[in-house]
């Protein structure tokens, strides 16, 4: 006789193979356009020029995509449902993977990066909800193994970019994740022909929930989107300025600075993977994951302040740490809503807000490091930022409320 340990493999995936293969092959495709084109800029300006400017304007455009996911995707998925909306995001990512590879000037590579991240929002959106669809019995398992492979895409394509177009070009190295989006799209296109029946809608018709959701008059919804903002706030702002930081104020080398961002990126691979299932586990007290994650990024700012020469990949490590945030907001989306469709929309209102705040943390920190000519400035801003804005968030998440009961009192 099978024990019931034994049988949880073949429970999670009764039934849902192909939504297993999809969920897992689309995280796959959701950072590659992102960390797959910074290592490959030097190359690309030898075949046309790539000036700063050019260069910036590649930067901001993952975090205002993101954004305009958030934007569209819960209309998008209104009128044609979660598989069609991931159908789409993949032609996208398909699409602007080749447009890049065939780029003759930063323009057409713009318009190529452009499209591939549009696509990446639309995908960033749906996950959450597309979990919540085909496994509602074991969400925080499944968020912890799509949010894994996630933390994997964003530091292959950097790790492989460069060998890849050493080989075939970098035009080849840019064409590969097409591929790859591709073999995500086969299940995708596989379960909605399918015919699977939307059940989870499971909320009555003239139910206000279903007609209409406003996730900003919920604070439990706000509360997730600042637990997500702050996480992409301090993830953007050290992808784009943390070598430089650490160069000017620890004294190590370019190569090193590179290795201590790797170090960065990595903490988020178990992050992703055991925070989703601790915070299932802490239930109603889950809002002691935010304060844990305050008192990381207080811990590494102060080290980083304090002493920067000493022990530097420790404070870098915990600073990554106190980002458990991001894989800790894209879990409460489900945790914190009743049905998919709120699930939907709260997914989508959290990413505008933290994608929004991300785009301006870059260019923020240049113009503020620009008239101090100060990093300690800068780092002491992102501390207070990083522990002012979550404070609220605790705050509002230890009522342990779910945002279709919230803005059900308010209609």
């Amino acid at each position: 006789m099978s024990s019931p340990s034994a049988n949880a493999p073949r429970a999670l995936l009764a039934g849902r193979v192909l939504a297993f293969a999809g969920i897992a092959l689309v995280a796959f495709s959701m950072r590659a356009a992102v960390a797959g084109l910074s290592p490959l800029i030097p190359e690309i300006s030898k075949t046309y020029e790539l000036n700063t400017a050019a260069i910036a304007l590649l930067g901001a455009i993952a975090p205002l995509s993101f954004a305009a996911g958030g934007i569209l995707t819960p209309r998008i998925e209104k009128r044609v449902g979660i598989e069609r909306t991931l159908i789409l995001a993949l032609i996208l990512m398909i699409s602007g993977h080749i447009i890049r590879s065939l780029s003759v000037n930063w323009h057409t590579l713009a318009l190529g990066t452009l499209t591939a991240l549009v696509g990446m929002g639309f995908a960033n959106v749906a996950m959450p909800p597309a979990v919540r669809k085909y496994f509602p019995d074991k969400i925080s398992t499944m968020t912890a193994i799509y949010m894994s492979v996630m933390s994997i895409s964003a530091f292959l394509p950097a790790l492989i970019a460069v060998p890849v177009a050493e080989i075939i070009s970098w035009r080849g190295s840019l064409l590969q994740w097409a591929f790859f989006a591709i073999i995500a799209l086969i299940p995708w296109i596989l379960e909605f022909r399918s015919h699977r029946k939307d059940s989870t809608f499971d909320a009555p018709e003239a139910a206000t929930l279903v007609r209409k959701i406003h996730p900003w008059r919920s604070p439990t919804a706000w509360s997730v989107g600042i637990v997500l903002a702050v996480s992409s706030i301090t993830g953007y702002a050290m992808y784009a300025w943390m070598p430089v930081i650490l160069i000017d104020i620890a004294g190590v080398t370019p190569a090193q600075s590179g290795a201590l961002l790797a170090l960065f990126a990595g903490i988020g691979l178990p992050l992703a993977f055991a925070t989703p299932g601790l915070a299932k586990r802490m239930g109603k007290h889950v809002h002691w994951l935010v304060t844990i994650a305050s008192a990381f990024f207080l811990v590494g700012y102060l080290g980083l302040l304090l002493a920067p020469e000493h022990l530097i990949w420790l404070w870098v490590a915990i600073v990554g740490t106190g980002c458990l945030e991001f894989p800790l907001a894209l879990t409460l989306v489900n945790l914190r809503t009743e049905n998919v469709r709120s699930s939907m929309a709260l997914s989508g209102f959290a990413q505008i807000v933290a994608y929004m705040s991300a785009a301006m943390a870059p260019p923020l920190m240049g113009l503020l490091y620009g008239t101090t000519s100060s990093w300690t400035v800068v780092l002491t801003t992102l501390l207070i930022v990083s522990v002012a804005a979550n404070i609220p968030a605790a705050l509002i998440l230890r009522r342990n409320r779910m945002v279709d009961a919230e803005l059900a009192l308010k209609s």
